[in-house]
């Protein structure tokens, strides 16, 4: 399972954040484990880091199970030569104690962080509901999406169209508003079609 985040652009409406979100019923993955072939990486490292993720796949589907009703976030963390880091970020107050695993003959540690402050549902329906609010509130702005990772929600602002803007003051407006954290990307490169049209 790979990590993906999803811009959500403002004629487009919002897109999930995370690879593996809100599943269709009717929908029917391949299965994959340690046999799964590794065919687009370049590197012996990056090979592992794949093939610990495949190896990974049924754990990864038990524990959004498992804790699907405190769930704010599941992401990888694997750097090459480093020991995969498999992360669930949890609403609640009680603490889960990390896991110390093998997948494919690799370590795996499973992490776990407690007294987050949204579940990812609910920070995607904040998202939603609030994209048109956001929209005119922002100027510059064209893309946004929930950020599974950190639990904030992002901003990406186009420069040139928004000088001489205070944003620290909307963005702590708009937090009061949302109850959730809001961080603000700068960028000079504006979206263009070839970018609205890409697959997430």
């Amino acid at each position: 399972m790979k990590h993906a985040l999803a811009i959500a652009f403002i004629c487009l409406g919002t897109v999930p954040a995370i690879a593996g979100g809100t599943e269709d019923p009717a929908r029917v993955d391949p299965l994959l484990d340690c046999s799964t072939p590794i065919l687009d990486a370049d590197t012996p490292e990056r090979a592992s880091i794949l093939r610990v993720q495949a190896g990974a796949d049924a754990l990864v589907k038990d524990l959004r199970q498992t804790y699907a009703s405190r769930l704010a976030g599941l992401f990888w963390d694997q750097q090459e030569g480093a020991e995969s880091r498999l992360v669930l970020r949890l609403t609640g107050d009680e603490p889960v104690e990390a896991r110390a695993l093998t997948v494919c003959g690799e370590p795996l540690t499973v992490e776990f962080i407690a007294s987050q402050m949204h579940t990812r549902e609910e920070l995607r329906k904040l998202h939603s509901d609030n994209l048109e609010w956001l929209r005119g509130k922002f100027p510059g702005l064209q893309g946004t999406y929930a950020d599974e990772r950190t639990g904030e929600i992002v901003l990406e602002i186009y420069t040139p169209e928004a000088q001489g803007t205070d944003f620290e003051a909307l963005r702590q407006g708009a937090e009061s508003r949302l109850d959730a954290p809001l961080r603000i990307e700068m960028t000079t490169a504006k979206v263009g079609l070839a970018i609205l049209n890409r697959a997430p």
